[in-house]
């Protein structure tokens, strides 16, 4: 394997995260762009298909099947994350949150870009992913129409009841992945327009510290950081769009290296999962899965996954 590419700072080698961080190809024969890998309680993973709005299951040994073909109603689905009591939420750009109740496979619009669950002075510009907290909020970003000549991106929260305040009302350059650290007490959203990624200080659920937040990770090449999960030690994985690979860092960020995608798979790795000692990738370009023996367990997820 190639060595890592300084992105500054410490390169620390990826020895500790994943050994030789040999990827294997877990799932294929989606046809779709793939994003928000989650497990559920049953040892399946679920994750979506952008274009064709479906739900996948995937199961331990790889098969993988349409789970539900989600509504007409929603458009162009980005983000998943499964609730303590194993309801299912996603977000989708063109429509906004939505809930998946598993076991009847009812599907429903909980927060849509009119009323922005009653967000002050107008809607929410459409939601690309979310991160449940362990007290049930949901740090949701909003990225539809920003870019780095257009920062308007902004980053929301909905509280357990239900109700949304802006956290950051604009200036994000296509806000995309978000993730809590273990403790809670940081979260890192991404910048896909910038190529960066952000640390903010947590207060208290859905309270941050705008102005202690700083630049936490710049990454080179690719397009930009899609979304991210963050292992057990407050490591962080971010899939970097367009570069075949998945970025590491430590909580200080430190550059561990970049797990990359081996020659002829696909560059637009979008997420990524830990869940029984692997790291699983989903790349969009060819539509498969991905995955990578881990040292370090993954972030104990709200829904327990």
């Amino acid at each position: 394997m190639a060595p890592p590419l300084s992105v500054g700072g410490h390169i620390l080698g990826l020895q500790a995260i994943c050994g030789d961080c040999t990827p294997q190809k877990f799932a294929t024969g989606f046809q779709d762009m793939l994003e928000g890998p989650v497990f559920g309680r049953d040892g399946n993973l679920y994750l979506l298909g952008i274009l064709k709005a479906n739900i996948w299951q995937v199961t331990p040994s790889g098969q993988a099947s349409v789970f539900l073909h989600l509504p007409d109603e929603i458009k162009y689905p980005s983000g998943l994350r499964f609730a303590a009591d194993g309801t299912l939420y996603g977000v989708a750009m063109g429509s906004g949150l939505f809930s998946v109740d598993l076991p009847s496979k009812k599907v429903t619009l909980v927060t849509d870009e009119v009323t922005a669950g009653g967000i002050p002075d107008g809607a929410f510009h459409g939601l690309d992913d979310l991160f449940i907290d362990h007290e049930g909020g949901m740090y949701l970003t909003d990225a539809a129409g920003s870019s780095v000549l257009n920062p308007i991106g902004q980053l929301l929260y909905r509280d357990p009841s239900g109700n949304i305040t802006r956290l950051v009302s604009t200036g994000l350059a296509f806000p995309n992945g978000v993730v809590l650290s273990p403790d809670e007490k940081t979260l890192y959203v991404d910048e896909w327009a910038s190529d960066e990624i952000i640390a903010i200080p947590v207060i208290s659920p859905g309270v941050i510290n705008t102005g202690w937040s700083y630049v936490f990770a710049r990454l080179n090449g690719g397009h930009g950081p899609d979304s991210m999960t963050a292992d057990a030690d407050g490591n962080i994985y971010a899939a970097h769009y367009g570069s075949g690979e998945v970025a590491v860092f430590a909580p200080n960020g430190d550059y561990y290296g970049a797990i990359q995608l081996p020659p002829g798979a696909g560059s637009f790795t979008t997420n990524v999962v830990i869940h029984d000692g692997w790291l699983y990738i989903t790349e969009a370009q060819k539509g498969e899965v991905w995955r990578v023996e881990t040292k370090i367990p993954g972030i104990k997820l709200y829904g327990g996954q």
